[in-house]
């Protein structure tokens, strides 16, 4: 009986060999890693269909990027336990050098910033004189390095500082992964590859600060105060509002008893920062300062959340720039100054309530977003400093696959908003302008909410 009821050996190995291939098949099929590099293959198409204008163009383009990345990533989502690191440095290393690749093939310039204002306060530093910048002493110090490299200014730095840029970037990458949490390659993944975010890596300077706050935020969820205090005041020097992160980070350390921890994490974040300046506030004092001066006497600009109702009710109006100040009567820029001090308080308060050194993290990364979402001048290059410090507290505070994935979407909708305002600036741009900042906000008070409940066994270990 039990050798009638077996099959002949030829007629199973053939089975086997059937159901191994299937295996095979399935296997690279839903590899993490094929997903995204298929994903980038059509986002650079897209993007190479457009041609040499990026700027003011059809919003189709960007919202099939968009469309193509969101398939990708819920696909990558269902198997994110299988990425690893290696792969996704090369895919985010490749993909930012064919994004460049791509534009130079083109022809495509920049919007201006890269290829004529950080190459002009390059050229006065190179020619030693500091400048009168709008920008901090670490950012001009980058401009100047970024000039050098281009071998002759102008608008040669247009393509030297996107390069630049290209380390930057991985840096933050690395950084969420190094979070090593349950959802931390995922969150990393979309700092490597959402399409949203790359216009702003290759013509803006934000990467570097958006770098320095990730680096900051990870070693302090690692109780490495120091250094973290250190990474905070050296991204502060390129763009100062990573110093709110470290001031909260210091405002918690106080409130959970740590007194002595807090005194040194300020001395050494305000030591960096101020050791970055000292040489050349001893030079050139009135030019350093004019970097604040000039910031603080910016009136409120169409971009600006504050914009939206004023508008609605007829009492902004703008030159049809959205960079440019809107006409708004006497009372609105000091309102709109007080709305962001109680915006800021209520973020320092929040980080005196969390209970977990993870909470207190994620709560320490929404200073620079409060205070840019409601700041009366906003740019949509924020973003690329929102999407470094959201993937940080998704990695820390998400609570289920499906929590994790509503956040992400929060961060893709929000960066497509983002896009449609500008660079494309489509024709209904306010629209889009109140959607960035729903998003924006949403994905503020989801960080906020799962913060004030984290407990302390979700803490990240020292390494």
């Amino acid at each position: 009986m039990g050798i009638e009821s077996e099959a002949p050996p030829s007629h199973r190995a053939p089975s086997r060999v059937r159901i191994d291939a299937r295996k095979v098949t399935t296997r690279i099929r839903i590899d993490p890693h094929v997903v995204l590099l298929l994903e980038a293959f059509v986002v650079l198409s897209l993007e190479g269909a457009r041609g040499s204008r990026v700027l003011w163009t059809s919003p189709t383009v960007p919202a099939l990027q968009a469309l193509v990345a969101t398939v990708a990533f819920v696909a990558v989502w269902r198997q994110q336990d299988r990425l690893r690191m290696v792969p996704l440095f090369v895919l985010a290393l490749a993909f930012q050098l064919a994004w460049i690749g791509v534009h130079l093939a083109n022809g495509v310039e920049s919007d201006g910033d890269s290829s004529d204002a950080y190459s002009a306060l390059g050229d006065a530093l190179l020619s030693g004189h500091y400048p009168n910048a709008e920008y901090p002493v670490g950012a001009v110090l980058l401009f100047g390095l970024e000039t050098l490299l281009s071998g002759g200014g102008g608008s040669a730095v247009r393509v030297s500082h996107a390069f630049v840029m290209v380390p930057f970037q991985l840096v933050t990458v690395l950084a969420v992964w190094m979070l090593h949490t349950r959802w931390s390659k995922w969150f990393a993944a979309i700092v490597a590859l959402w399409p949203l975010n790359a216009f702003y890596w290759e013509f803006k300077f934000d990467s570097a600060p958006a770098a320095a706050l990730a680096v900051g935020l990870v070693l302090a969820a690692r109780s490495h105060w120091r250094w973290s205090a250190i990474a905070l005041g050296l991204g502060a020097a390129l763009k100062w509002t990573p110093m709110l992160a470290g001031l909260l980070v210091a405002i918690w350390l106080y409130s959970s008893g740590r007194r002595r921890s807090a005194t040194e994490y300020l001395a050494v974040l305000v030591g960096t920062f101020l050791l970055v300046h000292l040489p050349f506030l001893l030079l050139s004092p009135t030019e350093v300062l004019a970097a604040y001066e000039l910031q603080s006497g910016r009136g409120l600009t169409p971009e600006s959340i504050f914009y939206i109702p004023l508008r609605a009710l007829g009492l902004a109006s703008s030159d049809g720039q959205v960079w440019s100040e809107a006409i708004v009567p006497s009372w609105a820029n000091p309102a709109a100054t007080a709305v962001q001090a109680l915006a800021l308080l209520a973020v320092a308060f929040a980080v005196t309530r969390v209970k977990s050194r993870t909470a207190a993290v994620a709560v320490a990364g929404l200073g620079p977003i409060v205070f840019l979402l409601t700041n009366r001048v906003y740019s949509p290059q924020f973003f690329v400093l929102f999407v470094a410090a959201w993937a940080v507290s998704g990695s820390l505070l998400a609570r289920s696959r499906t929590d994790e994935l509503g956040f992400g979407f929060l961060i893709f909708g929000g960066t497509l908003a983002n896009v449609l305002v500008y660079p494309v600036l489509v024709s209904h741009w306010g629209v889009f302008s109140a959607l960035l900042f729903l998003f924006g906000f949403a994905a503020t008070a989801w960080v906020l909410a799962r913060a004030l409940t984290d407990q302390p066994s979700g803490d990240v270990k020292p390494l």
